[in-house]
């Protein structure tokens, strides 16, 4: 599972002082958010998903000041970004956000928003939560499910870049593609602090996520961290995770980002052109070792094998060139022959509960599809994969999977009643 310790200290609500006038509060939901103080007032950067989170988040805040809120700045319009921003709006407060930010976001809200909602309620382990299995060893903070508070839409937007000024403070606002396309970064020059959303985290980065956004703009995210690195920062502020302090440790972290991030990308495309196929680059694209090993790339939130996957899925259509998937047979025709072939449903389940015992999880899951794609009415089959999923959430030591595992078991188990 997750490492616990790690978890502690994602779910424990703290306020980092990152300068005199710069503050961090991480661990009270899943996004973080940012106060920037100055004398004519506070510039609240990213807001949480959820609205009770960001009460006591404004609590904290109002301790170090309570000076009006005159800015709140959207790095970008993920829901963990957003969704709290009703608490922080004051009479005459401007939002901030990248034009681009109201088309994402009225994709998420408007056109997917069903789909959109079941994604965020699978990566959060929270599809089914009545018959999960797994349970957590504390009440996560993390606020997804229920109806979405309404949006408090931006004041001001702009294309590429966005600068104020306020009670002698410079705020410089960039447009930086990457976690997605409208994402934007803050540099306030004079105190060197970059606040940098989703560019940057404590973890190899989600390039593409598995059910809500396989095409996220990779190229883009390469480029916004060789901007990020020019700008010399002192501080980094990210809105997961902690800061990073000190110039030359920053433009090694950074350095080092955009390095991962451009080999698994520039290794996925050679693999295309090479004629290679998804799942061969995916059991061949590694990072080098000397990469792989760093603390911030480990991959507890973004996987590489997944950002395989998607880089593949941004470039290359759905027909192999193989004849078999230009006009394929529906998948329940296809698995009744398989499983008649291997002689009925109970021999192809007695060989699942086999591979479990020999921890083939995998495995087990694939040949429960089988099954259950024959027939979805099979209990035994649903049940068994269950089990296997289980055990694969407490074995994950990434955030996302422990939580896709953990509400496929519970749907599954669902599906057995």
């Amino acid at each position: 599972m997750v490492g616990l310790v790690d978890l502690i200290s994602l779910v424990t609500p703290k306020v980092e002082k990152v300068t005199d006038r710069v503050f961090l509060a991480r661990g009270f939901a899943l996004g973080s958010s940012i106060l920037v103080i100055t004398p004519a007032g506070l510039v609240v950067v990213d807001t949480t998903e959820n609205p009770e989170a960001a009460r006591k988040i404004l609590a904290e805040f109002r301790k170090k000041s309570d000076l009006p809120i005159r800015y709140l700045i959207y790095t970008h319009g993920h829901l963990d970004h957003i969704q709290g921003a009703g608490v922080f709006k004051e009479p005459g407060t401007e939002v901030i956000a990248t034009r681009d930010w109201v088309k994402f976001v009225q994709q998420d809200r408007e056109l997917l928003k069903d789909f959109i909602r079941r994604g965020r309620l699978n990566q959060a382990g929270r599809a089914a939560p009545e018959h999960d299995a797994v349970k957590l060893p504390m009440k996560s903070p993390f606020g997804w499910g229920g109806e979405p508070p309404e949006v408090v839409m931006p004041t001001i937007t702009f294309d590429q870049e966005y600068k104020f000024e306020l009670g002698g403070v410079r705020f410089e606002v960039f447009h930086t593609s990457g976690e997605t396309p409208d994402h934007l970064m803050v540099w306030l020059p004079e105190e060197c602090v970059l606040l940098s959303g989703d560019l940057y985290y404590h973890s190899f980065p989600n390039l593409s996520t598995p059910m809500l956004e396989p095409n996220r703009p990779v190229r883009g995210w390469v480029e916004s961290l060789e901007r990020m690195i020019a700008l010399k920062p002192a501080y980094l502020v990210p809105s997961h995770s902690q800061a990073v302090y000190g110039e030359a440790e920053i433009r090694e972290h950074l350095q080092n980002y955009s390095r991962a991030i451009r080999f698994v990308h520039d290794a996925a495309v050679a693999g295309i052109n090479a004629g290679k196929s998804e799942d061969e680059l995916v059991q061949e694209v590694k990072l080098p070792a000397e990469l792989r090993e760093l603390p911030y790339l480990r991959e507890t939130y973004g996987r590489v094998d997944w950002s395989v996957r998607g880089i593949y899925r941004s470039y290359v259509a759905w027909y192999d060139g193989h004849g078999s998937g230009l006009n394929p047979l529906p998948a329940e025709s296809w698995t009744r022959e398989l499983v008649a072939l291997a002689g009925g449903a109970d021999k192809v389940l007695s060989r699942a509960i086999e591979a479990q015992e020999q921890d083939e999880h995998q495995l087990a899951l694939q040949l429960c599809d089988l099954v259950i794609q024959a027939n979805p009415q099979d209990q035994v089959a649903h049940l068994v994969k269950a089990s296997s999923l289980d055990y694969l959430a407490v074995g994950s030591t990434n955030l996302n999977a422990f939580g896709f595992y953990r509400s496929a078991a519970a749907l599954e188990r669902q599906a057995a009643q």
